[in-house]
């Protein structure tokens, strides 16, 4: 149905989902067949993430000594994991989010409450 370069049925069809993505009803039905609470809440908080993404990250999360974990130890766990290659650039900025996390840099405001990525996460 959406074909690149867009054209007018493309664009039509973008915003029928564009506006069922942003329901409610939707967002929660799509996240009940994800059992894990840590897999909805990294799901939740890092949406321009995608799964292999989200796996280094807690990958690193998962770690007590993150910098004792190599670019290359996590390329090895993706490939293997995943069946793809992932760059170290890739990796080391997922190391600093990762790192940002665990220092309680990263928060989430709702309104006037605030609250750190790494109590969500458990951290």
């Amino acid at each position: 149905m959406i074909c690149l370069p867009l054209d007018d049925a493309g664009v039509a069809a973008l915003s029928v989902l564009g506006r069922l993505w942003g329901r409610m009803w939707f967002v929660a039905e799509s996240l009940k067949s994800i059992r894990s609470a840590r897999e909805r809440t990294m799901l939740l908080l890092f949406p321009e993430h995608d799964k292999v993404d989200r796996y280094i990250l807690n990958t690193f999360l998962g770690e007590s000594h993150m910098k004792n974990l190599s670019t290359e130890v996590v390329r090895y766990r993706v490939k293997r994991a995943f069946a793809t290659d992932v760059d170290g650039q890739r990796i080391r900025k997922l190391r600093k989010t990762a790192w940002d996390i665990r220092c309680r840099k990263m928060k989430l405001q709702l309104g006037k409450l605030s609250l750190t990525y790494a109590d969500l996460l458990g951290v």
